[in-house]
């Protein structure tokens, strides 16, 4: 029977492959694109944006809105307008609080004094203006000081065991909302400083990482600030602290209080109502380039040359393209709750363009698309696929850019950007990126580590995956469902070779029926039986952390079992739940969940384990069971 079906699936792909020798996207639309589409152009879109102190919900983020992004567009000619949400850090939307408006102005760590030494010079550790990043967002704006007082991780009750740190400083490793909660908020502490563990990137010891607060209205009369300091400087202070105790202060200028969570959109208008939405997230303190100055400054290039090619007849939009720059999830989140039409099958497919622009040789990194998870089986692999081979084949080079090969390929789905949150209402999504990068999230993530021949490769390849979803006829559409069916028998091929060898025996008749359900029918069909997608939510996915903190007693501690059960070189508890939810379409048995669970993650989940999630998952009230 196994050879039966692999045969089968091998004869299917190499028929789709001697048929679909052409590409989906038409030859003369890509080199037209291709032609009209400059890299140089995305850069300097990019360069413009990183000046900007983009925190979500601050008057920064508004301004790179309002002052960069929505004149360019308008100078384009494009439809373009922005939309605002409240950002209050009570606000919810869906399970996300909505952070408080910040207004930063500036800020300075000084290292004081050290016991016992009368000859020690005072000296500034960091400033806002030199390095951004230094200040964790949403820091409170005033003073504090005190003596410095390790805590290690600084984010569990054990690393404050025998320590006293109330009216003191604690330096810690830890992620520094947690820290500043822990310290600050429960213990009384006057500050904290934030620095990478050894094992952070040690080959970088200058680089300074980005970390935030994330205050909420209920936390501003018992908060305080924070900064970022870097491994050289640390090593400065436990030098000077094993002589002494050593005091710091630290002074930051900033407002906490009510602010606008800043979304700009352009359109592209083709003739049908559908929508093909490519997305980007313009937030991120300043100087940070790739992350993602690059996905919006790319973005921006996207629209102007669809709509040149557009306005020269050389395209032809059926559906319209729209364009969406947003404050990463706490947007997007608001924009689908005042939206319930930004689903399936209203929106087409989304395109994230989320770090696009990178020098890989830089960066030491390569270019992916991710595809979608087996809760949302979709055309859309198989035209990536394919566009990204046809954009290998053109060679494309920027003439300011390198000469790079380009390292570039599809991806496992991986979490992190807003396509989440469209996978999770059954929109075909996927994340356009690099990785890894060792500048990631830090003051080494600078318009020097980008390159104008990535910006023109990524961003030619998004354009044209985005025009063919547009303007693709019935013909095209049938073709892509041709090569999506073999896309699929490829990948439950490999699947099916790879749980035989690690002797899955749940898996292997799985991917037998499915291949031969494929090999019968004449487009993808879902993973597990039942149709459709989506559970039930009274909340859109990703679920953001806060919605968690209500649980107590058994349910906290099996919910915090999971976290050790999927980690580890695991795929994470947050991705198994994800996929879990989006199974949940009110026919599939908690049986058939678990088998997917299983089979997409190579892990061992039972339906006693999805029964118990429903159970919590419903005391939180975010699924209906």
């Amino acid at each position: 029977m196994r050879a039966s079906c692999l045969a089968a699936a091998a004869l299917l792909a190499i028929s789709a492959r001697a048929v679909e020798r052409a590409h989906l996207v038409p030859q003369s639309q890509f080199d037209a694109i291709a032609s009209e589409y400059s890299g140089e152009a995305a850069q300097e879109n990019t360069r413009q944006i990183v000046q900007y102190h983009r925190i979500q919900g601050s008057p920064m983020m508004e301004a790179v809105a309002s002052d960069v992004v929505l004149p360019k567009l308008k100078a384009l000619g494009l439809e373009a307008s922005i939309e605002q949400f409240d950002s209050d850090g009570a606000t919810r939307y869906q399970t996300w609080i909505s952070p408080m408006g910040w207004d930063m102005r500036g800020g300075e760590l000084w290292v004081e004094s050290v016991a016992g030494d009368d000859t020690f010079v005072p000296y500034r550790l960091c400033r806002y203006s030199d390095v951004p990043m230094c200040v964790s967002t949403y820091s409170k704006g005033g003073s504090f000081q005190g003596e410095l007082v390790d805590v290690g991780a600084g984010t569990s009750d054990r690393d404050y065991e025998g320590k006293t740190v109330a009216g003191k400083v604690v330096l810690a490793t830890g992620y520094a909302a947690e820290v500043v909660r822990q310290a600050v908020i429960k213990r009384g502490a006057a500050g904290a400083v934030v620095y990478p563990d050894a094992l952070d990137r040690p080959d970088h010891p200058d680089m300074v990482r980005y970390n935030g607060l994330w205050t909420r209205a209920g936390e501003i009369g018992k908060t305080s600030g924070s900064f970022q300091i870097s491994a050289t400087q640390v090593a400065r202070l436990h030098e000077l602290m094993a002589h002494g105790a050593v005091r710091v202060r630290g002074t930051i200028d900033a407002t906490l209080g009510r602010g606008k969570l800043t979304l700009v959109h352009a359109y592209v208008r083709g003739t049908d109502a559908r929508e093909v939405l490519i997305t980007a997230h313009l937030d991120h303190p300043k100087w940070s380039a790739n992350d993602n100055a690059s996905g919006s400054g790319a973005m921006i290039e996207v629209a102007r040359t669809v709509q040149a090619l557009v306005a020269a007849k050389k395209l032809t939009l059926s559906s319209t393209l729209h364009f969406m720059w947003v404050p990463e999830f706490y947007g997007t989140m608001a924009y689908v709750t005042k939206h319930p039409e930004a689903k399936a099958p209203h929106i087409v497919a989304n395109l994230n363009m989320d770090m696009v622009g990178e020098d890989t040789v830089k960066t030491n990194s390569r270019f992916y698309f991710t595809r979608t998870p087996d809760s949302v089986p979709s055309f859309l692999n198989a035209l990536l696929e394919d566009v990204l081979d046809q954009t290998k084949g053109a060679a494309l080079v920027a003439p300011t850019g390198s000469r790079h090969t380009w390292p570039a390929e599809e991806a496992p789905y991986m979490q992190g950007s807003d396509h989440d949150v469209f996978l999770a209402l059954g929109v075909p999504s996927t994340m356009l990126g690099h990785d890894p990068d060792w500048t990631h999230h830090t003051s080494e993530d600078t318009i020097d580590k980008t390159d104008a021949t990535e910006f023109k490769r990524v961003g030619v390849f998004a354009a044209a995956a985005a025009a063919f979803l547009a303007s693709a006829g019935d013909d095209a559409w049938k073709r892509l469902g041709t090569l999506a069916v073999a896309e699929q028998v490829a990948d439950f091929t490999r699947r099916a070779g790879r749980a035989s060898a690690f002797g899955d025996g749940a898996c292997v008749p799985r991917y037998r029926a499915a291949l031969g359900a494929l090999t019968s029918t004449s487009g993808p069909v879902p993973i597990v039986p039942g149709t459709g997608h989506g559970a039930h939510p009274l909340a859109i996915q990703p679920f953001e952390g806060s919605a968690f903190e209500p649980l107590a007693g058994a349910d906290l501690a099996w919910w915090k079992d999971q976290e050790k059960r999927f980690g580890a070189g695991g795929p994470g508890r947050d991705l198994v739940v994800y996929e879990a939810v989006n199974f949940m379409n009110g026919r599939r048995t908690s049986a058939e969940i678990a088998e997917s669970l299983s089979c997409e993650f190579d892990t061992t989940v039972d339906a006693a384990w999805v029964d118990r999630l429903i159970a919590v998952l419903g005391k939180l009230k975010l699924v209906a069971s």
